[in-house]
């Protein structure tokens, strides 16, 4: 290669490096200034925008603390009427599904040998009188011959003694009379209380034992409430509390109930409470089974200030809410009382009433930034 080839490549090596260099400096210098554009042309914040539903308004109000529960319904009053006397049942009157009152003929049994029995005992009751009579008279005599000394002293005394045998003998056949009457009187099955026969159990022609199952009764107008309730809710349950019951079948129609009885241990398995709730009203078309949903309340308070308990937040310093004052998101201090209806609202102090708080789980909020409160379409 020649020497003057070789300068025009040198010469030429040299422009291409004076040329990106100048494009390199003009390139960030562009940048610099497209950025410093940018910023200066950036506008401010947009404030947050929030709808009705995301705030609460604080105004007094009255709170309500409600346990509710649900079960099933079962007669207060049942029996299984059972026979008082060993025998064969002559005739069963009722049948499943009959409603019958207190004292009505149920079933009767075979009574031949029962009125025997009674007759027996009213003939040996007899005699025994008779005989206490006579020994009676005797020892009378005895003793006014014994005053005047015409027979012995022992006589009269004996005369005495058997006087008294007899009438206690007298007094025996009086009782054992009185036990074949109510066994007599017992071989008619009578209705212990007004109800609705459940099950018929024995049939006529049986024959039954002393304690021997009739049938079942059941006091269908007057029922209670069987709820398993967990320990959380029983704990503010004590008997006698009032309860507001709705029942299957029954429509929107409202019973209304006190709390009767609450068991002392939990159910194996479930760890629920049984908890029984008496209904007061009675209502001839109340059946044992039937679902039932009821309340209790257990605790109440008017005039008070509260907020949904999603409206409270915390940080280092302690419970807070975000206000919304002047369009713009404010810290308020607030002091927890207690919670209401199962913890869906907190009942608090430190704020005024209103005041309109944030009630919404929005995250990234902080006092201070711009809101928008967009009305309701």
């Amino acid at each position: 290669m020649t020497a003057k080839r070789k300068l025009l490549l040198v010469v030429l090596a040299a422009a291409v490096v004076l040329t990106g260099g100048a494009f390199a400096w003009k390139g960030k210098n562009g940048a610099g200034t497209a950025a410093a554009v940018a910023t200066a042309a950036k506008p401010g914040a947009r404030p947050i925008e929030l709808i009705a539903a995301e705030l609460h308004t604080i105004k007094p109000r009255g709170l309500v603390d409600v346990v509710r529960f649900t079960g099933t319904t079962q007669p207060i009053d049942q029996t299984i009427v059972k026979a008082r006397v060993a025998g064969r049942l002559a005739e069963v009157l009722v049948r499943e599904g009959d409603r019958v009152t207190k004292g009505q003929l149920l079933a009767r049994f075979e009574n031949t040998e029962l009125q025997a029995k009674v007759n027996e005992r009213q003939s040996a009751l007899d005699a025994a009188r008779a005989d206490a009579r006579w020994t009676a008279r005797d020892r009378a005599d005895k003793e006014t011959l014994a005053n005047r000394n015409i027979v012995s002293q022992s006589a009269a005394d004996q005369a005495k003694s058997t006087a008294e045998n007899r009438a206690s003998m007298a007094a025996v056949s009086e009782a054992q009379l009185e036990v074949a009457k109510k066994n007599l009187a017992d071989a008619e099955v009578r209705a212990p209380f007004d109800g609705v026969v459940g099950e018929r159990i024995a049939n006529q022609g049986e024959s039954l034992p002393i304690d021997g199952k009739i049938a079942a009764l059941l006091d269908t107008s007057h029922v209670e409430v069987a709820a398993m309730m967990p320990a959380a809710d029983v704990v503010r349950l004590k008997v006698g509390q009032a309860a507001t019951v709705t029942l299957e079948g029954f429509g929107d129609r409202e019973f209304h109930g006190q709390i009767t009885r609450i068991s002392p241990t939990t159910q194996a398995g479930s760890r629920s409470i049984p908890v029984y709730v008496e209904i007061s009203d009675r209502h001839e078309a109340l059946r044992g089974g039937l679902f039932a949903t009821g309340s209790v309340t257990v605790a109440e308070k008017g005039h008070a200030l509260a907020v949904p308990s999603i409206a409270m937040r915390k940080d280092d310093d302690g419970d807070y809410v975000l206000a919304v004052e002047n369009n713009a998101l404010v810290k308020k201090p607030v002091g927890a009382v207690r919670t209401w209806s199962r913890g869906e609202l907190v009942e608090v102090k430190g704020l005024e009433s209103g005041m309109t708080v944030v009630a919404a789980p929005l995250p990234g909020l902080k006092a201070g930034q711009a809101v928008k409160v967009l009305e309701a379409r």
